[in-house]
């Protein structure tokens, strides 16, 4: 597959939820207890350590390509510079362990929301990609958005099965390098997803992990 330059993707070009062969293996992910909130400018140097300490696979299914470290434009985008809805997740120690982000762009008829996400390797399988899309969903709707646009890549089976179980008629367009993935937002996914900021609590019986479900803990951060 060729890849496209970064710069065409800089935006939400890729979701990545993540699988990852180190589960379980980071002491992160030992962890009970990490906040999803909103980005803040201060976060850039938080952001460029979480962009460095990707794999190359995980930088590749997110961005189209390698970005380590990522060009000033590119995390200039990722911390918001241009407007769009950021979200992290961060551990204990405050280190971004997934960041999530929704632009609305231009489509006839109205706006849509192009969204893409990633989660730090070690930190995969938990459920966090799929909480964080549930949570620009409801975001999305919010702001009065009706539909999105998803660029995945062939090869990301895991994300693809996610978005094959929540919208199996979703309209694809096959491009040279990607699937573009146009869905509707339903009033199910309009509701869902978690306040922000807020204390999520990662499932630790096995039965719950494999599900990729996370329970969020209600109390409201400081």
């Amino acid at each position: 597959m060729e890849r496209t330059p970064v710069a065409a993707h800089a935006g939400c070009a890729g979701c990545y939820a993540g699988e990852s062969s180190r589960r379980g293996t980071s002491s992160a992910v030992a962890a009970s207890n990490a906040l999803i909130r909103e980005a803040h400018p201060d976060d850039a140097g938080r952001i460029r350590e979480f962009v460095c300490g990707l794999s190359a696979q995980s930088q590749y299914l997110r961005f189209f390509a390698t970005v380590s470290p990522p060009s000033s434009g590119l995390l200039r985008v990722l911390c918001g510079g241009t407007g769009a809805d950021i979200l992290l997740v961060t551990d204990d120690c405050e280190t971004v362990v997934a960041h999530a982000m929704a632009a609305d762009t231009p489509v006839p008829g109205g706006l849509a929301s192009n969204i893409g996400l990633v989660v730090a390797d070690s930190w995969q399988q938990l459920g966090l990609g799929t909480l964080l899309l549930s949570t620009l969903i409801g975001r999305a709707s919010r702001r009065g958005i009706g539909s999105l646009v998803l660029d995945v890549l062939p090869s990301n089976d895991r994300m693809l099965g996610i978005i094959a179980r929540r919208w199996p008629e979703a309209p694809r367009q096959r491009t040279r390098d990607a699937i573009i993935i146009s869905p509707a937002i339903t009033p199910w996914q309009a509701a869902s997803g978690s306040a922000v900021p807020a204390v999520i609590s990662l499932a630790r019986d096995h039965k719950t992990r494999q599900s990729g479900d996370l329970r969020a803990s209600g109390r409201a951060a400081a």
